[in-house]
């Protein structure tokens, strides 16, 4: 899906924000590389790499996946957090769970900070958090320009808050991100824990929502088989897998086309009382993604669910056909608009 320009964005936050003229944007953050990875990281048979703590429990209740849903990402690095290292400017978000200020450092240089909400760790990430953070254990990557600080919320599977910091170059490059980083993060916990301003969703919002607990085996099965590996990604997102085969539920803020056409080549398909818009990628995996519109504003900015059904070239099957009874099967248990 291709970015939207920033000012999309704005219309997109007045569908879920109350009081906050910055919010949830357009922008999908799915990554099939880090999804893959992670899947590979979470069926590992290391002992050394499997987390100790309860599956879906956070290291403090207020990191609670179905608390954290509701945060806006804005909020966590208020004026007062940034301020700190220098001099906030407008703020920016992609998504539910990201937003950025592209600022200046105490010495007037180009630094631009972004959190991330839920942001999904690798067992790997979690066997490098060796330092400490606000009481969290954290790991810290520093780049030439940049640097990205962690501070981990959660185990297994894990899940964090992550601030990352950029800057610019030449005469305009700020001297240090890793410090930074850390003093907005320490904000960004302290802020997470106490009551950070949430989100007002309008009827038929899915933010709320749990991809992974949403939908039933007998679901999964025709396409998976009797037992699927779920994988969650980040807070509104979610993979399930099976030997030739994957699915995957995703919740997400869209501009929402006039046509409804997602995609050049979409198609639009009835659902039985709601209408989807579909669209086949061929390849090595090919693959069916179904859009199904949950909200939309007056200026055509809503949220969305997008189903997927992929299968291996080898395995016979209609993916669209397969997604459209995945989309019938959940969308009734979605909030109502």
């Amino acid at each position: 899906m291709p970015r939207f320009r920033a000012t999309a964005v704005v219309a997109a936050a007045a569908l879920l924000m109350a009081g906050c003229a910055t919010g949830p944007g357009l922008d999908k953050t799915h990554s099939l590389r880090r999804t893959v990875q992670a899947e590979a990281d979470a069926t590992s048979t290391d002992p050394s790499t499997k987390p100790s703590s309860q599956p879906g429990k956070p290291v403090d209740p207020a990191f609670a996946a179905e608390r954290m849903r509701l945060v806006n990402p804005c909020a966590l690095i208020d004026k007062d957090v940034l301020q700190t290292v220098g001099t906030p400017s407008r703020y920016t978000s992609s998504n539910y769970t990201r937003c950025s200020n592209y600022m200046k450092d105490k010495a007037g240089k180009s630094l631009s900070i972004s959190v991330d909400v839920g942001y999904t760790l690798t067992s790997g990430d979690l066997k490098n958090a060796t330092k400490q953070i606000a009481g969290l254990k954290s790991s810290e990557q520093k780049l030439t320009s940049s640097c990205r600080v962690t501070a981990v919320t959660q185990e297994n599977p894990g899940q964090a808050l992550q601030i990352s910091a950029s800057t610019g170059t030449g005469n305009d490059a700020a001297a240090e991100t890793c410090e930074p980083a850390r003093k907005v993060l320490e904000g960004a916990v302290r802020k997470a824990k106490g009551n950070p301003q949430k989100y007002s969703p309008p009827k038929g919002s899915p933010v709320e929502v749990d991809p992974c607990t949403i939908v039933d085996k007998a679901t999964l099965a025709p396409v998976l088989g009797a037992s699927p590996r779920s994988l969650p990604f980040g807070l509104h997102q979610c993979t399930w897998s099976g030997q030739s085969g994957s699915m995957q539920l995703d919740f997400r803020t869209a501009r929402i086309p006039k046509d409804g056409k997602f995609d050049k080549d979409s198609a639009e398909v009835d659902l039985g009382g709601a209408k989807g818009y579909q669209v086949f990628k061929d390849g090595p995996f090919p693959t069916c993604h179904l859009i199904v519109v949950r909200t939309k504003d007056s200026s055509d900015a809503g949220e969305i669910a997008e189903f997927q059904v992929g299968m291996s070239k080898e395995k016979a099957g209609d993916r669209c056909q397969a997604a459209q009874a995945f989309a019938k099967a959940v969308l009734p248990s979605l909030p109502s608009a």
